[in-house]
This record gives structure tokens, sequence and C-alpha cells, in this order.
């Protein structure tokens, strides 16, 4: 003889069920809404998305010499011989948006058409020191790239000139 379970749930249950699962959607949907455009936290972004480097330093030393030979405009710092070690992704590289330039930089670095370091936004007077490579690179002698982007002042953030500064790199 077969005994048949019957299992019956009052409706009192049923709404109390629904309401957990409706508190649980809805809690869920809450943390993916609030954090599906969270910036980096090192990263603030601005409603343009480019964003606020935090690793910066305020400048004290003495600003790079002039050679443009014009009163006002962009500063745009050059670089002679840069040597990094090899296998390394945490190196030093002082990255300088010059004193009294109009505008905040961004500097990518490319060796052989790889970029190796992305920066935010830098303000004048301010430099990056402590760079994270994406990957280390091998002992040798590049031919090396600074592109430095530039952005006004306001909030429109509009991009002005850029720059492509070449330099030799050594990685030893």
């Amino acid at each position: 003889m077969k005994k048949t379970v019957t299992l019956s749930l009052k409706t009192s249950h049923l709404a109390i069920i629904a309401a957990v699962l409706v508190a649980a959607v809805g809690v869920s949907a809450y943390f993916i809404v609030t954090n599906i455009n969270k910036p980096d936290d090192n990263k603030p972004t601005n409603s343009n998305g480019l964003v606020f480097d935090l690793n910066v330093k305020d400048y004290t030393g003495t600003n790079p010499e002039d050679r443009g030979g014009e009163k006002q405009g962009i500063k745009i710092p050059g670089y002679g011989t840069v040597t990094l070690p090899a296998g390394k992704t945490d190196v030093k590289m002082i990255l300088l948006n010059p004193e009294g330039n109009p505008c905040y930089f961004t500097f990518e670095l490319v060796v052989d058409g790889d970029t190796y370091y992305t920066s935010g936004l830098v303000e004048p007077s301010k430099y990056i020191e402590d760079l994270k490579l994406t990957k280390p690179l091998q002992k040798g002698e590049y031919k090396a790239v600074l592109k430095i982007r530039t952005y006004s002042l306001d909030e429109s953030l509009t991009p002005m000139n850029s720059s492509n500064v070449k330099f030799d790199l050594v990685v030893i």
C-alpha cells in the first residue's frame, strides 16, 4: 500500500517566503547598481571618464629649464636617458606636470609599441614617481615614447595639445 504525503503551506508562510525573496533581490540589485560604475579606489572618475591620479606628489624641486623660447604655453618636460630595473613592475621614474601649466597631464609609457604604464590626470606642480608597469621589461636598450596628453583645468577637461617625448630607455 502506497502512502502519499501531501505538503501544504499556509498562505502566511508563502507571504513570508515571497517577502524574503523580494528583499534578497532588492538588496542584490542595490549592490549591483551602486558598484557597476564604481571607479577604481585609486582613480576617482569625472563625468567624461577621465580619472585623477592619487599617486601624485607636490613638486618642490627646480623646474626644468625652459628651452622653448615661449613666454606662455604648455611646458613639456624632456627626458634624455632613463634607466629602469629589469624584471620589475614597480619602478621609479619622475613624470612631472611643470608649475604654471594651464592644463592637466596624463602620461603613457610606450616601449616597442606596447603600453607599459598609463597615469591618471596630474595637476600642474605635481608629479608621479612610483609607477606600476603592466609587465616587466627585459634587459636591453630601447627607444621609448612618453605620450603626454593635456586637458583643460576646468570641469569640461577639454583635450588640448598632446606630445610624444622620445627618449632612450636602458633596462639593467
